[in-house]
């Protein structure tokens, strides 16, 4: 128990608390309204569970979740969560407790019933039962007094026997002083930074041994080439006049776009940006017009090159290979990347646009994706490689100091005699983000361990590329008069912890034991649901 609360002190409250809320909102608050003679989904001792109960359940779920988590409840969200098994687990438990609760012949006299119904503060006005309040909600509700009743009597009977088990866990103080010095301790540690760098130049065998076993690394992407005919807005814009009347209406429905200070410019001011911004529009959609007008006319006579020469269009040539984005002229065109490696070679594209211009292209030719030769990439594999070496050489120093600083040498004198420095972190709560070192939750785990018994970790960390030996050092001191002020509370939290974890493992052992003397019998499975 209280090694799970060290690994996991800074989050096991919230852990259990969104398994708290369900387990209380789906027994306390499902609608338990009487068994519809449908088909049956589960029995507990002689008692059906139905799936329409199921699916109430379920939706009384899903409401929850998305009044919970509003535009926040994404499917994948959802679907972590996984409700049908929740809501599954919840009436299957819920129908062990009300089994058990029968056996011990524990009940639920009228009085404890109408002082509950009496106190329950959604029927109260000004703290006091109001009956005409008590008939609207549950109006509201869909149920009838009576239902509400069936319904309430079974959860305060389910309520004995849930406090009848959790009234066998205790909280010791010195649990209560463990968390709270888990949870409050900052330590301060020393370590030291190892990033060796391999030799330059390693030897060609080396390398090409290098390039076998890591192949995929290098592979060149499947590589098109296309030879295409650019279309440019502004070679057609200065072609056009443009008259006042469009000048002052593109004035009047763009305002916004020449203001300075809150305040509009005249038109004679901005008269040429409006002029330029027309000739630019038309020029575009001119170009597109034409561009569309010569696909067609090289798609019917197959005169790509032709076509070019007679209207006296420059033919460009481009390269690039799959998954990887375009550059120059034909950057920003979308999908062009993914559409040509669907054609075959020599056949015509269709029109594609950017925000320079249009452009119709044929594909020229197709090359397979491959592992290349050494004299290819020389250059990155032996990058590649040199770094590999380098992580090796390092570790292997990192693991060869921490060996000698657990055979009892001083880090200090050991850090000298290698030419590395001694740094320490100061104080701070152990977490992920570790002071001049970075963030690693594999080291995190490790401080949370350490200790002035225990100040070395069982292995060395890679951490921002380097690899990481690190040492204890101090503690820090607790603030009593926080502790004094705090330990009531944290002592109410650890109980309802433990009591949760052991109902909960209550609920899973009966389960097993019941499933194994046939008085539980699983009919559908939550998938089919």
């Amino acid at each position: 128990m209280l090694q799970l609360m060290r690994i996991h002190a800074k989050n096991w409250l919230m852990k259990v608390v969104l398994g708290i809320i369900i387990l209380v909102f789906v027994f306390y608050f499902g609608s338990m309204r009487g068994r519809q003679a449908t088909e049956t989904i589960a029995e507990i001792d002689g008692s059906r569970i139905a799936y329409a109960e199921f699916r109430t359940e379920y939706q009384n779920l899903l409401d929850f979740y998305r009044q919970r988590y509003g535009d926040n409840l994404t499917d994948d969200l959802l679907k972590k969560m996984n409700p049908k098994q929740q809501v599954f687990d919840s009436l299957i438990n819920r129908s062990i407790i009300l089994s058990k609760a029968d056996d011990l012949k524990l009940d639920v006299s009228d009085d404890e019933l109408k002082t509950f119904i009496l106190s329950y503060p959604a029927f109260q006005r000004n703290g006091v039962f109001d009956d005409k309040l008590y008939q609207r909600v549950l109006r509201y509700q869909r149920m009838t007094p009576e239902d509400f009743e069936i319904t309430q009597r079974r959860a305060l009977k389910a309520g004995k026997l849930e406090r009848l088990i959790k009234e066998s866990v205790k909280v010791s103080d010195k649990e209560v002083r463990d968390i709270y010095n888990t949870q409050n301790r900052k330590i301060n540690i020393n370590f030291v930074e190892v990033d060796l760098k391999a030799k330059a130049q390693p030897p060609e065998e080396d390398l090409e041994r290098y390039l076998k076993e890591h192949g995929e690394a290098f592979r060149i992407p499947q590589r098109a080439v296309i030879e295409y005919i650019a279309f440019k807005g502004e070679s057609f814009a200065d072609s056009f006049d443009i008259s006042d009347e469009e000048i002052e209406e593109y004035y009047d429905y763009h305002k916004g776009d020449f203001e300075d200070n809150g305040k509009t410019k005249p038109l004679p001011e901005v008269r040429s940006r409006i002029v330029s911004r027309l000739k630019s529009t038309k020029g575009t959609d001119a170009a597109f017009g034409e561009a569309r007008r010569a696909h067609d006319t090289i798609y019917q006579e197959e005169n790509f090159e032709e076509y070019a020469r007679g209207k006296g269009l420059a033919i460009e040539t481009s390269e690039f290979f799959r998954g990887i984005p375009l550059t120059g002229q034909l950057t920003g065109i979308q999908d062009l990347g993914e559409y040509v490696f669907n054609l075959e070679e020599g056949d015509l594209g269709r029109v594609f646009s950017n925000n320079s211009g249009h452009y119709i292209f044929k594909l020229v030719s197709l090359k397979p994706s491959y592992i290349p030769e050494l004299r290819e990439v020389a250059k990155k594999v032996e990058k590649s490689y040199t770094e590999s070496e380098s992580i090796k050489l390092s570790k292997k120093e990192a693991e060869d100091i921490l060996g000698h600083l657990k055979n009892g040498m001083d880090m200090a004198k050991l850090s000298r005699d290698k030419g590395l420095k001694v740094s320490e972190t100061g104080l701070f709560l152990p977490g992920p983000s570790i002071p001049k070192i970075g963030y690693s939750q594999e080291l995190e785990e490790a401080l949370i361990r350490m200790s002035e018994k225990e100040p070395l970790p069982d292995n060395v960390f890679f951490v921002n590329g380097k690899y990481i030996v690190i040492r204890f050092k101090e503690e820090g001191k607790l603030d009593e008069k926080e502790w004094e002020e705090n330990k009531g509370s944290i002592k109410d939290y650890i109980l309802r912890f433990k009591e949760e974890r052991h109902l909960l493992s209550w609920l899973e052992g009966t389960r097993e034991d019941m499933f194994s003397k046939g008085k539980l019998k699983i009919l559908k499975r939550v998938e089919d649901l």
